[in-house]
C-alpha cells in the first residue's frame, strides 16, 4: 500500500461557539488507493443532458469507505456534488443491531412470530464520548463541505441526543447566515407502560447551504391545501394569498413539520436494516434542492434509501459507508431498482471484522486474560487489561478505528500510563520474586502507517522520568491477522454441474457455515453478553418507547421464544443459511466482479434460495453469501462436472 496524499480542506466559515476540552480543528484529509470491485450495469442505462463540463463524465458510485476517504476520492477526481443528505450516528448510547433469520421459505409466518431468528448482528455502534462524536463529526462537515458545488445543499438528519449540540457546528462550518430550516420529521408510534415523558417521536434535519445561492424547487413539492383553508382563500378579498381568481391547484409549500411513516410502516420498502429512513422523506428532500442528472451524495448510506431514491428520480449517486453489511444492502437495493453503477474499495490500510463494532467487539475477546477495566480497578481511558500468569496484568488502550496514532494523541497516552504509575503501581510477589504489579501497557492502534514508531514511544517516556511502565505499540491489522483462523473461518459449499443440451445446470448441494453453527448453538443455549444496549430502527428497543431507554428484558429470552430457539436445527443441506447467490459469467482477468444481474438469486426474510440455476456457459464464478455477510467465490474450475 503506498504513503497516502493529503489534500488540504478548507477552514470552517463562521465563528467557533461550540468549546470543549480535546477540541480538535483539522486542515488536512487522506486520499487512499481505491480499487473497482464490481461493475453492475443493466441494458437500457438511464442518459443525462447536462449544460456544463463540471462532473460530465461521472459514473454513480457506491464507495466502501469511510466519509473522510471518500471526500478526498472526490476532491483527487475534481468531483463537486449537488445535494448531500447524511443520517450520521446520532450519539444514541446505544449498538445498532440486525435480527439475523433463517431462509426457510415460511412465506406464511410474520415477522413476530417467526421461528428462524438466530440472534442478532452488531451493524454499528453508536457509543460515543461527546467531546470524540463532536470531533469526529466537524472533521466530516469541514470535508464535506469542501466537495459540494457552490449552490448545493446540505441534509443532516440527527434527533434529541446530539442535535442541538451539531446546530453550533453546522453554524460554524456553513456559517449562521448560511442555515435555511430545521426541519422536523413526525411520526407516530405507541408509547410504553409507566413511562414518564412525551413519547419521542420525531428527528430533526438542519438543512444549510454553503452560499446564499442554492435551489429550491417549490412547485416540485407542493401539497395540496387544507379544504377548509381553500375555501376561505376561494372568498373574495379573504386571506394572504387569496382574493379574487385565487388558483389553489398549485398546492401550498409544505411547512417546516412533515408527517411521514417509519419504513417498518412501508412493508414494500424494508430490507431488513436498523435505522432504514423511508422513500418519502427522502424523496420530498431531493426534489426540493437538486435537479435531473445532478448529483445526490449520501457519505453515511446505511440501508442505501438516498442513492435508490437518486436513481429513481433520475438523478446521479454517490455513496459510501464503513460497513460491510451496509454495501451488501445497498448494492442489492440498486440492482433491484436497476440502477447502474461501480463499486470501489478504499484501501485506506484498517482491516475489520464486518464493521466497526463488530471489529471492536471480537477485538478485547482475541487477547489472552482480558478483563474489563471495572474488574482491574482502572480509570475511564483504559478499555481494561490482561491477567499475567504470574498475578501481574497488563492495562490496554484501543485508539479506535478512525483515529491515527499522532504525536499529540501518544502524549495524552504517556499521561495516562503516568497515572497509572502514581494510582496503581505496586510491588507483588511472583515466583521469580518481586515484580511490580503493572509492568507494561499495551496501545493497539488500527492504521497499518502510524505517524509515530515504537522508538519515539520509548524515548518519550523515557524523557518523561516519571514512569517505569513500559507502552508497546500493537497494530490492529497485524493482530487480527495472527487470529484469522479463529475469526475468518471460511464457508464451504457443495456445487453440482451438469450439462442439459446447450446449456448448464448449477446446484448447490449443501453449504455449512461455522459461524452460523456457532451462532445456533449460542442462540439455543442463551450464551449472552453482557446487557448492552441495541436499537432498532429508530432508536427503538422494543418496548415501543423510541427514546433509548434500555428494555431490561434485552438480553434473555422469554419462555416462548425458548422454546422457539430448542427447535431450531440446520437441515441436512444447509440452504436456509444463504441469503444471496451471484454469477460473474464474463471472466475477466482485471478481478472485477461482473454480476450476470438476470440470474442472480437473493432470498428475503420469509423466502428461501432456488439453489438450482441454468447458466449459458460451464465457465463462470460463484458468490454465495450467507445471512450474516460472509461471503465466498467459488471458481467452476474447482468442481468436477458431469
Amino acid at each position: 500500500m503506498s504513503k497516502p496524499i493529503d489534500y488540504t480542506i478548507e477552514p470552517a466559515k463562521g465563528q467557533a461557539l461550540l468549546n470543549f476540552q480535546g477540541r480538535r480543528l483539522p486542515d488536512k484529509i487522506a486520499l487512499f488507493e481505491t480499487s473497482l470491485v464490481e461493475e453492475a450495469r443493466h441494458e437500457g442505462q438511464k442518459k443525462f443532458k447536462f449544460e456544463t463540463e463540471l462532473n460530465y463524465d461521472f459514473k454513480n458510485l457506491l464507495i466502501h469507505g469511510d466519509c473522510l476517504s471518500a471526500c478526498a476520492f472526490l476532491k483527487s477526481q475534481n468531483i463537486k456534488v449537488d445535494l448531500v443528505y447524511i443520517d450520521p450516528p446520532f450519539a444514541s448510547g446505544a449498538n445498532y443491531a440486525k435480527k439475523i433469520f433463517l431462509r426457510t421459505g415460511n412465506g406464511k409466518e410474520s415477522m413476530e412470530n417467526n421461528t428462524t431468528a438466530i440472534g442478532e448482528e452488531i451493524m454499528y455502534g453508536d457509543i460515543w464520548q461527546k467531546e470524540d462524536y463532536l470531533n469526529w463529526l466537524y472533521e466530516r462537515l469541514l470535508a464535506i463541505k469542501d466537495v459540494m458545488s457552490a449552490d448545493a445543499s446540505i441534509y443532516v438528519h440527527l434527533d434529541w441526543h446530539i442535535g442541538h449540540y451539531v446546530k453550533l457546528l453546522m453554524d460554524e462550518v456553513f456559517g449562521e447566515s448560511n442555515f435555511i430550516n430545521e426541519i422536523v420529521w413526525c411520526y407516530h408510534g405507541p408509547g410504553s407502560p409507566g413511562q414518564q415523558n412525551f413519547t419521542r417521536k420525531h428527528d430533526t434535519i438542519f438543512w444549510y447551504s454553503p452560499s446564499e445561492e442554492y435551489k429550491f424547487n417549490d412547485d416540485d413539492i407542493r401539497i395540496p391545501y387544507h379544504e377548509t383553508t381553500a375555501a376561505k382563500f376561494e372568498s373574495a378579498g379573504t386571506g394572504f394569498a387569496g382574493g379574487e381568481g385565487f388558483d389553489g391547484s398549485r398546492g401550498k409549500i409544505p411547512e417546516d413539520w412533515w408527517v411521514l411513516p417509519v419504513t417498518s410502516r412501508v412493508r414494500t420498502e424494508i430490507v431488513n436494516y436498523a435505522t432504514q429512513k423511508p422513500e418519502a422523506l427522502l424523496e420530498r428532500i431531493i426534489k426540493t434542492s437538486s435537479d435531473k442528472g445532478e448529483i445526490i451524495a449520501d457519505f453515511f448510506s446505511g440501508s442505501g434509501t438516498t442513492a435508490k431514491v437518486a436513481s429513481d428520480l433520475d438523478r446521479r449517486f454517490f455513496t459510501c459507508d464503513v460497513g460491510i453489511n451496509a454495501i451488501q444492502t445497498t448494492r442489492d437495493r440498486l440492482v433491484k431498482a436497476k440502477a447502474s453503477f461501480d463499486v470501489l474499495k478504499i484501501n485506506d490500510g484498517v482491516r475489520l471484522f464486518r464493521n466497526p463494532a463488530q471489529t471492536v467487539a471480537k477485538l478485547f475477546s482475541l487477547l489472552e486474560g482480558y478483563k474489563d477495566k471495572a474488574e482491574l480497578g482502572l480509570g475511564e481511558f483504559w478499555d481494561g487489561g490482561m491477567i499475567n500468569k504470574r498475578g501481574t496484568f497488563t492495562p490496554v488502550k484501543f485508539v479506535g478505528i478512525d483515529k491515527k496514532l499522532t504525536v499529540e494523541l501518544v502524549d495524552v497516552i504517556i499521561e495516562e500510563v503516568i497515572g497509572v504509575e502514581e494510582n496503581n503501581q505496586e510491588e507483588i510477589k511472583t515466583d521469580k520474586g518481586t515484580e511490580d504489579k503493572i509492568p507494561s501497557v499495551k496501545i493497539i492502534y488500527a492504521y497499518r502507517q502510524p505517524e509515530v514508531t515504537q522508538e519515539y514511544v520509548n524515548k518519550a517516556i523515557k524523557q518523561s522520568k516519571k514512569t517505569g511502565i513500559k507502552a508497546e505499540l500493537i497494530s490492529l491489522d497485524e493482530l487480527l491477522a495472527q487470529k484469522a483462523d479463529v475469526l475468518y473461518t471460511p464457508d464451504n459449499a457443495m456445487i453440482e454441474i451438469k450439462q442439459d443440451g446447450k446449456q448448464w445446470k448449477v446446484e448447490i448441494k449443501k453449504f455449512f457455515s461455522s459461524y452460523l453453527k456457532n451462532k445456533i448453538d449460542d442462540f439455543k443455549n442463551k450464551k449472552v453478553k453482557p446487557k448492552q444496549k441495541t436499537l432498532d430502527e429508530n432508536g427503538d428497543n422494543g418496548n415501543g418507547n423510541g427514546n433509548g431507554e434500555e428494555n431490561p428484558n434485552d438480553n434473555s429470552l422469554p419462555a416462548e421464544d425458548q422454546a422457539k430457539a430448542m427447535k431450531i436445527q440446520i437441515s441436512e443441506s444447509g440452504l436456509e443459511l444463504i441469503e444471496a447467490v451471484q454469477f460473474d459469467t464474463t471472466l475477466d482477468k482485471d478481478g472485477v466482479w461482473r454480476s450476470n444481474l438476470s440470474i442472480e438469486d437473493k432470498a428475503g426474510v420469509k423466502e428461501k434460495i432456488k439453489a438450482v440455476y441454468t447458466l449459458q456457459t460451464d465457465k463462470f464464478k460463484m458468490k454465495i453469501r450467507n445471512i450474516a455477510g460472509d461471503e465466498i467465490i467459488i471458481d467452476s474450475s474447482e468442481l468436477i462436472k458431469k
